[in-house]
């Protein structure tokens, strides 16, 4: 049998709200590439949503209807950033457009994401410098050690 090769992937299992557990490296950029399209993409269907909410108007019939489409559409969106079935967890019984602390709940998870992807690209910059001087003291000693040795 062969050796075992660990390392560190920055993989990191967040519970959201005690309701959904989900894995990503916040200081991946494929990841925060797909988080900015993600909320993007969120953001100019929460525009839509609004004007097409003011255009129904009082046809609570039709509001709801759009409103149920719209809140399918969304959760798949979420659901393709961070894994099927995620959104049903994190918003049961709840319309993703449905307000929280002001804001759309949607709005919410995708600031909490950001936050975090924020709080440990911080601390990795904090852990990194000090490697990275580190490795280029001992590169610096090597280069200096074989340029004599010429």
């Amino acid at each position: 049998m062969g050796k075992s090769l660990q390392f560190d992937t920055g993989l990191v299992e967040y519970d959201i709200n005690g309701m959904a557990t989900v894995r990503f490296n916040p200081t991946d950029a494929d990841f925060v590439k797909r988080l900015y399209k993600t909320f993007t993409d969120l953001d100019a269907r929460q525009e839509e949503f609004q004007a097409k909410v003011n255009e129904i108007g009082e046809d609570g019939d039709a509001m709801f209807a759009y409103a149920d489409e719209r809140d399918k559409e969304m959760r798949g969106i979420i659901d393709n950033l961070l894994g099927d079935g995620v959104a049903d967890a994190l918003f049961p019984n709840m319309n993703c457009y449905a307000l929280a602390d002001g804001l759309p709940v949607w709005i919410n998870l995708m600031f909490a994401i950001a936050d975090e992807i924020q709080a440990a690209y911080d601390t990795q910059q904090k852990r990194s410098d000090p490697r990275i001087a580190g490795y280029n003291k001992k590169y610096s000693a090597m280069m200096k050690k074989y340029k004599r040795g010429k």
